[in-house]
């Protein structure tokens, strides 16, 4: 029988990838096809998740009592998660909650902050937040213990989300702050004299590269417009046979789609696609309607669209073939990036000769799209 629970046990990887998001499925959702593409190509990759998601809404019928029981469903989460990593390739996990240290100044667990949805895709501050929830922990705090992580892993890039939380999530604004000064504080910070300092005993770390997660503004609203007519000649229907629609391809979008000229990279990934369907799958909770075009079919090749999905709210998203990143001011140092391989007892580095964001696509395990 296969230990779910594996990944959250195994040593944090060091020198590759770490991403950092709020609940279980953003790392897929928001990041899948980056870290399987890294992953398949022998990069290590951690992810740490700030929640347990344990105000999510659930979708399947089986399932549906889950929603009144939060420790069952943060339990359920977790197995998703743990299935969903591993058929991203990602071969550590941690949740922040469970770094020792900063026992008075923060609670045991960081639960869910819930949400509402303002306008279709867009959410803002739910009602539900307790005193533990993670928009109530101090972002110094949670800062402090991921810090620690950062220390540990070293990693050369580090994914999270953008400054507005993809879509007003208030967990997904917090990560982001709270990311950005973990990046700060491993690079500097000097212990505390605190006798539970995560900080102690580690070495400074300063990440070369920490990206955002965004999708560019005209690739975005064409696959919503190809959607839009597919929906039109061929309903989707969800897991409790409610009719899916679309968001409209001519309205104001979640703050992860940005104009062209604020995205730094976007690299190929539809060779990992397989690999990020099957954790979307995993997420059967909160995952709906998961569909991916056979791309080998000369009809399917070219369109705006690799397959779609839908979340809670019954709107179907497009499944891209590409990912894109945007890269944090004064944490775009590219060119230190490196992947030093032994073969035939010959060291090389496996990004020589690549310069730029060629040499983070080729960290990535890409290629520029």
């Amino acid at each position: 029988m296969t230990d779910l629970h594996a990944i959250s046990r195994a040593p944090m990887v060091t020198g590759g990838v770490l991403g950092v998001f709020a609940h279980p499925d953003d790392e897929t959702l928001g990041a899948g096809g980056l870290l399987a593409s890294a992953a398949s190509a022998g990069v290590g990759v951690g992810v740490v998740t700030a929640t347990r998601g344990e105000l999510g809404e659930v979708l399947p019928p089986d399932i549906a009592t889950l929603a009144d029981d939060r420790p069952a469903l943060a339990h359920e989460r977790e197995h998703e998660l743990s299935r969903a990593l591993a058929a991203l390739g990602v071969r550590a996990h941690r949740f922040l909650d469970t770094e020792p240290g900063l026992a008075e100044r923060r609670p045991p667990r960081f639960t869910d902050s819930g949400m509402g949805w303002v306008r279709p895709g867009l959410a803002g501050p739910g009602t539900e937040a307790g005193p533990d929830a993670l928009v109530a922990v101090p972002v110094e705090v949670a800062a402090r213990l991921l810090a620690a992580v950062v220390r540990r892993a070293r990693p050369q890039v580090v994914l999270t989300e953008e400054p507005h939380g993809s879509y007003g999530h208030p967990d997904h604004i917090q990560v982001h702050q709270i990311t950005m000064r973990a990046v700060e504080l491993a690079a500097d910070a000097a212990p505390r004299d605190e006798a539970d300092d995560p900080l102690t005993g580690t070495e400074p770390w300063d990440v070369p590269v920490v990206g955002w997660i965004v999708e560019p503004e005209d690739r975005f609203r064409a696959a919503l417009r190809w959607l839009e007519t597919m929906v039109d000649r061929r309903p989707q229907f969800g897991v409790r046979g409610d009719a899916l629609g679309t968001i409209s391809p001519d309205r104001e979008l979640p703050s992860l789609v940005v104009p062209p000229d604020q995205v730094d990279l976007t690299i190929d990934v539809k060779a990992v696609l397989p690999a990020v369907i099957t954790a979307m799958k995993a997420h059967r909770s909160q995952v709906q309607a998961v569909h991916l075009l056979d791309l080998t079919l000369q009809e399917n090749r070219g369109l705006p669209v690799c397959g779609w999905f839908a979340v809670s709210n019954g709107l179907l998203q497009p499944l891209l073939g590409t990912a894109s990143l945007r890269l944090a001011p004064g944490r775009d140092r590219v060119d230190e990036l490196s992947d030093p391989r032994t073969v035939d007892g010959l060291t090389r580095d496996r990004l020589a000769g690549t310069r730029g964001t060629d040499r983070l696509a080729a960290f990535l395990g890409g290629t520029v799209a």
